[in-house]
């Protein structure tokens, strides 16, 4: 289990999104990096959002974010939903994750293998309400839903209990920096 929410770290950089085209309208509001036992470098995160606003606006209904993950190993399809599993039970009730387990489902199910050098943009679009999951420039799943976008990117974004909290305040430092739950 250690083995495999380690390898989460390193996996749970998916990102999504029309890749180069989502981020390039956006701001970059920070960037940061995930480590496996403190020195073997798992990916590279940066978080891009259409709003120059605080945690709460990055967050909010009305904005359109990509978080670009950019992998220094390779994962298995399994290290990834492993993790983002773990994250999510820890931050959501059963029933939370109930309403929500079709579109997770989706997602995971779109997710590939990776190898050192590729990138996973996890993007959501306000305006439609859609969240997308890219590697490297293709497009493997849209997701249709608010509420799991919220859901999901709280993996990274979380104020409570997130993947890593210094990645977070890392992604999130051109917002407020008074988000930290502790």
């Amino acid at each position: 289990m250690i083995r495999g929410i380690m390898m989460f770290l390193t996996a749970v950089v998916f990102f999504s999104g029309p890749s180069h085209a989502a981020v390039s309208g956006m701001n970059l509001v920070g960037k940061g990096e995930i480590y496996y036992l403190g020195f073997i470098k798992v990916y590279d995160a940066a978080l891009y959002a259409n709003t120059g606003g605080g945690s709460q606006e990055i967050m909010g209904p009305e904005t359109s974010r990509c978080l670009k993950l950019t992998y220094d190993v390779s994962l298995k399809v399994k290290d990834f939903v492993l993790g983002a599993e773990t994250v999510l039970a820890r931050q959501h009730s059963p029933e939370e994750l109930a309403r929500l387990r079709k579109e997770i489902d989706m997602l995971h199910a779109a997710y590939r293998d990776v190898q050192k050098g590729d990138s996973y943009y996890l993007c959501y679009d306000a305006p439609n309400r859609l969240t997308t999951l890219t590697l490297n420039d293709t497009e493997l799943v849209a997701v249709p839903s608010r509420e799991f976008a919220d859901a999901y990117f709280g993996i990274w974004l979380g104020a409570v209990q997130p993947l890593d909290e210094k990645l977070r305040d890392r992604l999130l430092k051109g917002s407020d920096k008074d988000l930290v739950a502790k």
